[in-house]
């Protein structure tokens, strides 16, 4: 069985800080040369680089491979083939380059350079792909901004980053703690943990290092968390932790230490969409990040 992964990203190649969009197609054909299977994906950011897209389409499509294997990528960037390939260094993008060699480790590629709009059939559909999101993040571009983030004297707040190694199968976690004007950092790392488990455990990792009666808001990227403490933990409780389909919550335990720390305190959960220009999650990036290459 043949194994290719064909990835494209879309944005202005002649400005930063842009709405984009990247795709990757992989298709695995047998000997008879008909496709066994194949698994279409793609997504976006509101700000972004055209090499930032090029390269997390890759990226992206290497995490649907469930074991080292031998594969070919098709791109259309020179950069990401030039690089990826050891014919040139990385100047920029640099944490995104180290997640790409970890994932990549292990895997026996070989690189095809497919010209961009020249008449290949996937190289085309993922084109069309990564558009429609870079559309798609323009028009959220948009819609009105995040809520100031604005911090009361006396209140902690808790802004938590994490990271999944899709190889290793860890999830690094990370927060950087404000109170007036003193910041502190806590972080971990944790095997066998899926990136929404490890949210919820650098959560409760992060109350846990607080004093027990410090009011606190806690900043996460993880909509499902923000939203399973403010709107649906009471309604899971009342079910017998039972979601609205009857379905037995994942992760229980967790909730339950989460509820059991936000009592006797003022403490809410805040999902936070555009993290560029905020230091303390730039921060947490970089530490998840960090964490994860020391390992």
């Amino acid at each position: 069985m043949q194994i290719t992964i064909y990835t494209d990203g879309a944005c202005d190649v002649h400005a930063e800080n842009r709405p984009g969009g990247w795709a990757a197609i992989l298709q695995a054909v047998g000997e008879d040369g008909q496709i066994v299977k194949e698994r279409v994906i793609s997504g976006g950011a509101e700000r972004t680089t055209n090499n930032v897209m090029e390269l997390t389409a890759v990226i992206e499509g290497l995490k649907l491979l469930k074991r080292v294997t031998g594969l070919s990528i098709v791109s259309d960037s020179r950069y990401v083939i030039d690089i990826a390939s050891g014919a040139k260094k990385a100047a920029k993008n640099k944490t995104l380059w180290s997640d790409f060699f970890q994932i990549a480790d292990g895997h026996f590629i070989e690189w095809r350079y497919v010209a961009g709009h020249a008449g290949d059939e996937l190289n085309e559909r993922c084109d069309r792909l990564a558009v429609a999101e870079k559309n798609k993040r323009a028009t959220s571009r948009n819609r009105p901004a995040d809520e100031p983030i604005v911090l009361q004297a006396g209140m902690a707040g808790i802004f938590l980053a994490t990271r999944h190694a899709a190889k290793d199968k860890a999830t690094s976690w990370a927060a950087v703690i404000v109170l007036d004007d003193m910041e502190r950092e806590v972080s971990g790392r944790l095997e066998k943990t899926s990136e929404l488990e490890g949210t919820l455990i650098g959560a409760i990792k992060s109350l846990e290092s607080r004093p027990e009666a410090e009011d606190a808001i806690l900043f996460t990227a993880q909509e499902y968390l923000a939203k399973g403490m403010n709107q649906w933990l009471h309604g899971w409780m009342a079910k017998g932790w039972k979601t609205r389909g009857g379905e037995s919550v994942k992760y229980r335990r967790h909730w339950e230490r989460l509820n059991e720390l936000a009592k006797g305190r003022k403490v809410s959960f805040r999902f936070v969409k555009t993290r560029d220009g905020i230091p303390q999650f730039q921060r947490g990036k970089e530490l998840t990040a960090e964490i994860l290459r020391r390992a």
